[in-house]
């Protein structure tokens, strides 16, 4: 039998632009955000910023990582000094871990960058 239309027919045809519409009315985008205007989220709310390191904080952690390798750890201020100073990283790398509490053991690169106070991804 030989069809004339591709058209699912009247109903099915309208689903998805009534579907649509309603979306458009209440305020929602792609992927259920809110658009800006739309819905009841206070404007100062939905212009925040994510957490999260800030891009100096991921090149200070890049160049801690490119410093300090996984082979380090465990250890304490004073070996992570004294492996810093022996392959001559930059200042700023031995000034930060110079700031790590005394006689406190790190056990991996993530616990020395917490101790330092940088933000981490989630």
């Amino acid at each position: 039998m030989h069809r004339e239309s591709d058209k699912q027919g009247p109903v099915r045809d309208d689903y998805p632009r009534k579907e649509t519409e309603s979306l458009s009315r209440s305020g929602v985008g792609r992927a259920g955000e809110r658009r800006e205007g739309g819905g009841d989220t206070p404007p100062e709310r939905q212009r925040t910023p994510p957490r999260g390191p800030s891009p100096a904080d991921v090149a200070r952690r890049a160049t801690l990582t490119r410093h300090l390798p996984p082979s380090e750890f465990p250890a304490d201020r004073a070996r992570l000094l004294t492996h810093l100073r022996s392959r001559r990283a930059p200042e700023s790398v031995i000034d930060a871990i110079s700031g790590l509490p005394e006689g406190e053991q790190f056990q991996t690169l993530g616990e020395v960058v917490r101790a330092i106070g940088l933000l981490t991804e989630h």
